[in-house]
């Protein structure tokens, strides 16, 4: 029978294999405390780097840790293992005894940002103790995820060097080499620390939540609340009640006072996505809210002051609406005042590979599928498809491709695309054919953004609701596809 040392030293063999497919030291380093708590039955486990971007990982979320353990780890350049059975150090033995532990494990563990972290594991006095060979393992293991560690910044290094060269930008979760995105982002930067409010104009999933959250980190309130309401989602008979409170009692099941949205997110902001979708009575109620800067519960008479910064988003064409008097034009200017429009992401350019590489890092990892990495073919196919679901539509495809997808390379296919070849195949071959293509392309666009509404899409076109039908009806295009 193997022995618990050899089990140990074989699960670590496997998943030193796992850690070596990831690539960035965001995703390794969790990863390093996950396997190393689970091949040696710890029942706690810290990793703690300095440094320019310090680290201080823990599982589970609170763990009580013996500094005298970690000075004798650093001191002896090595690690180092105390059991409750030892005597030589009474701070080591007093720590054991508090925090109920059989055992304590540490050892220095060293980054390129760093000399001074640690790996730091313990047992509860219900197990055995660590061993000596358990130490040597662990000694080991640290010396293996060091120079993965070191391996990782240098591939971080030269990704952000090829990212300088190929002027790819990153701001927080934004992501992007074009000027469309540029410019979104320098609006984004000018109106983060002003105290106005702010739309997110753009088609459905182009980011606007991203967006949104970007301006509240880098505004006086990052350290507050942001609260995202997707007004869109929320049943109109439950909206007051969620956006602004209810006292107990003030209708059936409200069995306790409640705050909404709002008083959650006081100090802080409150983004209000689709905001187009308000019911107009709801409207009126905003309104009031952002004139007088104060709440009132349902069910309740006083008046709660909130201090939050209002940022809205919206697909919907807000000034055909205020027109056709489905939006009030008193709250439209009031939340008008500097609109911020998204670019969809056909008109992105190369930002759609660069998204999708960023999606296929991350839920790689996530799903622990090693690595993979898109064909040229599978480039081609992105940069040639138009997008009706932009970013979000992006995300998709790539977690699907994943799943699909076989010897870590992701073809065209595998996205659920033409390949360059199929499109040259279906790309028309007369006038008359090209002309239906692109008449087909744009009115479905129309239709897509304007919820199948014809009215709003003849619009949106600019001719006339009658002249869009016979077109429709030539084409084929039936208004009930499009809702």
């Amino acid at each position: 029978m193997k022995s618990n040392s050899m089990l140990a030293t074989e699960k670590m063999l496997d998943v030193i294999n796992i850690l070596l497919d990831e690539q960035r030291p965001d995703f390794l380093f969790p990863k390093i405390l996950e396997v190393v708590q689970d091949v040696l039955r710890a029942d706690a486990a810290v990793l703690d780097i300095a440094g320019e971007k310090p680290l201080h990982l823990t599982r589970p979320e609170n763990v009580s840790i013996s500094i005298s353990a970690i000075r004798l780890a650093k001191s002896e350049n090595k690690a180092v293992v105390w059991n409750q059975l030892d005597d030589d150090s009474a701070d080591l033995s007093k720590s054991i005894v508090q925090n109920q532990l059989t055992s304590i494990m540490v050892s220095p563990f060293r980054t390129p940002d760093s000399e001074s972290g640690y790996l730091y594991l313990q047992r509860a006095a219900r197990e055995e103790p660590f061993t000596e060979d358990d130490s040597k393992l662990f000694d080991a293991f640290v010396g293996v995820c060091e120079k993965f560690a070191f391996a990782a910044f240098d591939r971080l290094r030269d990704k952000e060097s090829l990212d300088v060269l190929k002027n790819v930008k990153r701001r927080g979760d934004i992501i992007y080499s074009s000027k469309q995105m540029d410019d979104v982002v320098a609006l984004a930067d000018k109106l983060a620390p002003l105290p106005m409010p702010v739309i997110i104009r753009g088609e459905t999933g182009t980011g606007k939540e991203v967006i949104a959250r970007y301006i509240h980190s880098h505004s006086p309130r990052a350290d507050r609340p942001f609260v995202a309401v997707n007004c869109g989602a929320i049943p109109e008979n439950l909206m007051e009640s969620l956006l602004f409170g209810h006292s107990k009692g003030s209708f059936t099941g409200a069995i306790e006072n409640r705050k909404g949205f709002f008083e959650e997110a006081e100090g802080g902001t409150i983004f209000l996505d689709e905001i187009g979708e308000l019911p107009l009575n709801m409207q009126v109620k905003l309104l009031r809210v952002l004139q007088e800067k104060h709440i009132t519960r349902v069910g309740e008479n006083r008046d709660i002051p909130v201090n939050v910064r209002v940022i809205s988003a919206t697909h919907v064409d807000l000034e055909q609406a205020v027109k056709e008097k489905r939006f009030r034009e008193d709250l439209y200017f009031r939340i008008q005042v500097m609109p911020l429009n998204l670019p969809p992401l056909r008109d992105r350019g190369q930002d759609v590979v660069l998204l999708a590489e960023e999606f296929l890092t991350r839920y790689s990892a996530e799903y622990g599928r090693g690595k993979f990495h898109l064909s040229r073919n599978a480039e081609k196919a992105l940069l040639g498809y138009h997008w009706p679901g932009n970013v979000r539509e992006l995300e998709n495809r790539i977690q699907k491709a994943l799943v699909q997808a076989v010897h870590g390379v992701i073809q065209p296919k595998d996205l659920g695309l033409a390949d360059a070849e199929t499109l040259a195949k279906d790309s028309p071959r007369t006038l008359k054919e090209a002309r239906e293509a692109v008449e087909r392309e744009v009115i479905s666009r129309a239709l897509k953004d304007s919820g199948a509404n014809l009215t709003l899409a003849a619009t949106i076109l600019g001719i006339d609701r009658k002249v869009l039908r016979e077109i429709m009806e030539r084409l084929g295009l039936k208004k009930e596809d499009f809702k």
